[in-house]
């Protein structure tokens, strides 16, 4: 579900403010997802087949009366089908199939999204090189924030991580637009800090406002 309007004109006018007070150049970003992890069905659907066969094979013992009552085709259809039906809940229900998403694969695949944007958008251009990328990935609750030369020779790794982890939980709680609001106050601050500050000179070399993709 895409911002509303309302909610991109927020953080378009955000933007403008990060960059008029730090002369950084800002481009926010949300994507649905950044891969398609055609993986995540296939371990639901074997993590249900082995449920359910746990479940024929405990039932056997506990009631061995009942294994004359059932043939191996129902209890084939039984495991089969409850393998199936998980896989195609992956599909439709995303909290579900992030349950199956490998938390290092997420985060490689959200960089790798966020550094292709990066140089398609020629976030690279600026004079200054102090382009800024803020990506967030609604499927994966990933945040990157990739920046410049310019803004990556004051602010360090450790420095936005710290930015990330105050935008991970609103993200967590499907409130997208108040972590993009709060990651971007807080990493105002920082550049500030930091001794960044508009000049006469600054001006907005990326005119895009908030970017939002389905992604892969």
């Amino acid at each position: 579900m895409y911002l509303t309007p309302q909610e991109q004109q927020q953080i378009n006018e955000l933007v403008a403010e990060v960059e008029a007070a730090t002369g950084a150049q800002v481009q926010a970003a949300v994507i649905d997802k950044a891969d398609s992890y055609p993986e995540i069905p296939w371990k639901a659907f074997a993590s249900g087949a082995a449920i359910a066969a746990f479940a024929v094979v405990l039932v056997g013992w506990l009631r061995p009366d009942w294994v004359s009552l059932h043939s191996a085709i129902f209890d084939a259809t039984a495991i089969l089908g409850t393998g199936a039906a998980l896989g195609l809940l992956t599909v439709f229900v995303p909290p579900f199939a992030r349950l199956f998403l490998d938390r290092l694969r997420a985060d490689t695949e959200a960089t790798q999204y966020a550094q292709s944007m990066f140089l398609e958008r020629e976030l690279f251009r600026t004079r200054q090189r102090t382009g800024i990328l803020l990506l967030v990935c609604r499927f994966e609750h990933a945040v990157v924030i990739l920046p410049d030369e310019g803004i990556r020779a004051r602010v360090n790794e450790v420095e936005l991580d710290q930015v990330i982890a105050r935008m991970t939980p609103l993200l967590a709680r499907g409130e997208t637009a108040a972590a993009l609001r709060d990651g971007l106050r807080a990493f105002k601050t920082r550049l500030l800090e930091k001794g960044f500050g508009s000049t006469s000179a600054d001006t907005d070399e990326i005119t895009t406002g908030l970017v939002q993709e389905k992604g892969v």
